[in-house]
């Protein structure tokens, strides 16, 4: 009894499972470097920062959780890490592990969104009522008015952007040659 022949492989598959593990190569160092940051940072230097009235409770937060947040991070790059891995061997687990972070990353693009009116608040909200009630204060509010739409809609077209993006490869990764190509032979 021979062998089944080998499964095609389109270069579609095998281009998207290189520069992505690239992609998870960096995202691995780089959530390693802000591991080793957040060690380094002193809890008493977080304190006082939190002392201080003008900082954001949001940033304040972050930095108290540094180490964790750093660890969730280097967790996903090595989970992404893994799917890209996974992808380039053409493991089936992979493929939706892969759809899942695009899915995923699109989401969150629209959900951060969410994040640029109150960053926006909480910067105006570091400014004394009594200054912004001044000419340069009203030109400084029309200013950050105008920062807070061009962020929103730049925001915003680069979410599209990346849904678009990443919906195309959903798709690719889910078209009948793509998904043959993780079939086992003889299954």
């Amino acid at each position: 009894m021979t062998a089944p022949p080998p499964l095609p492989r389109a270069g579609f598959v095998t281009v998207m499972a290189k520069l992505s593990l690239v992609v998870a190569g960096l995202g691995v160092a780089w959530s390693l470097l802000q591991a080793l940051g957040a060690l380094l940072l002193p809890d008493g230097a977080v304190a006082r920062l939190a002392a201080q009235p003008e900082v954001p409770a949001g940033v304040i937060w972050a930095l108290e959780h540094r180490l964790g947040l750093s660890l969730l991070g280097l967790a996903l790059a090595l989970l992404f890490l893994a799917a890209s891995w996974g992808l380039l061997k053409r493991q089936e687990w992979a493929r939706w592990t892969f759809i899942a972070f695009l899915v995923g990353t699109a989401a969150l693009n629209f959900a951060g969104l969410a994040a640029i009116g109150h960053v926006f608040d909480t910067m105006l909200a570091m400014f004394p009522a009594d200054m912004l009630d001044t000419p340069d204060g009203r030109e400084f509010l029309a200013q950050m008015q105008a920062s807070r739409m061009l962020s929103y809609g730049s925001g915003l077209l680069g979410a599209l952007a990346f849904a678009g993006l990443h919906g195309w490869i959903v798709w690719k990764l889910c078209t009948a040659p793509a998904r043959d190509e993780f079939r086992r032979p003889g299954a």
